[in-house]
């Protein structure tokens, strides 16, 4: 195999699985959003999918413009660009990259946010202008949903809502799925296999489910809550839990926050504090996570005798936590 092909084979193929991580961050950051006050969620948001889409497009003008006659160092140095703009360009240049002007604008919205508002806070002259991104991705959202979002009001403020992540990930999907489309063409005319993903990686999530929301994965975790609750659970991991872990005694009145926690780790987060308070009234701290930890393997596998005969000791050491 020559160079550029190992090139675009297997290490634009790694680069492919990285873009597809970056956007799956991106997403999973905005699905768990509560509001859009925060600065910081807006950055989390924007950064991670600028980079996401900005990767993805770089792999795709490589495979499309590429080849034995151009002078790499030149072709190289032309990669070295944070416009996702001009990169749409050069693929509709080659390609019948058909985006809407609400896709096209929002490319926009990426390509400003990582040329000039990413460093922005470092600046100075950021106090005349706070709040940028977050401020364009608000705009760019009651432009599109016909609504008003309140980012200041204590009461008022605008909730995260299930339209606003459905809407978002339609965007990304009109985005990345042609430009995806065109890797996977190209690297067919090459004879490589740069579109193949592992099923296990985040990346396979948005180029091989093409989801673009985490509706599924909030489903998920009630069936398997239903399933774990119920009769069914009979295997060695449910068994430690019912027989062998004690519940603490967490608040039936915060239920919805703690489903919640189970969904998202910024809102583990929350719940941390009052974990550590109930384990200050646990004696046997130590053996509790020991079989909390046996509990997670994915491969427990023992007989009934030995699950009869594990000797679980109330004592302990207070001080092993």
């Amino acid at each position: 195999m020559r160079p550029d092909e190992y090139w675009k084979n297997f290490n634009l193929g790694t680069e492919l699985d990285i873009a597809g991580r970056f956007l799956f961050n991106g997403l999973q950051a905005f699905h768990e959003m509560e509001s859009f006050a925060a600065e910081e969620d807006a950055f989390e948001f924007l950064y991670s999918v600028a980079v996401g889409v900005e990767r993805l497009l770089k792999i795709a003008v490589i495979l499309t413009e590429h080849d034995s006659a151009v002078d790499q160092d030149a072709f190289e140095k032309s990669l070295i660009t944070h416009t996702h703009q001009e990169l749409v360009l050069r693929l509709r240049a080659k390609h019948d990259l058909k985006l809407q002007a609400r896709e096209n604008e929002f490319i926009a919205l990426l390509g400003r946010f990582y040329s000039s508002q990413r460093y922005g806070r470092y600046s100075l002259n950021s106090v005349l202008a706070p709040a940028q991104e977050r401020n364009e991705l608000v705009a760019f959202l009651e432009k599109h949903l016909s609504i008003k979002i309140d980012v200041s009001g204590w009461l008022t403020i605008t909730p995260n809502e299930r339209k606003h992540r459905k809407f978002i990930g339609k965007i990304m999907s009109k985005i990345v799925n042609p430009v995806h489309q065109i890797i996977e063409n190209e690297a067919r005319r090459l004879n490589i296999y740069t579109y193949e993903i592992d099923y296990r990686s985040k990346a396979s999530k948005i180029f091989l489910r093409k989801k673009f929301d985490f509706e599924d994965e909030d489903i998920l975790q009630v069936e398997l809550l239903a399933y774990f609750l119920s009769d069914e659970a009979c295997g060695p991991n449910a068994r430690i839990i019912r027989d062998f872990i004690k519940p603490l005694p967490f608040d039936p009145a915060l239920e919805g926050e703690y489903l919640a926690a189970l969904r998202s780790d910024r809102r583990k987060i929350t719940i941390l504090d009052e974990l550590e308070s109930h384990y200050e009234d646990i004696s046997n701290f130590k053996e509790r996570r020991e079989l909390l930890d046996v509990s997670t393997h994915e491969n427990l596998d023992y007989g009934d005798e030995d699950i009869e005969d594990m000797d679980i000791d109330d004592g302990g050491d207070e001080d092993d936590r």
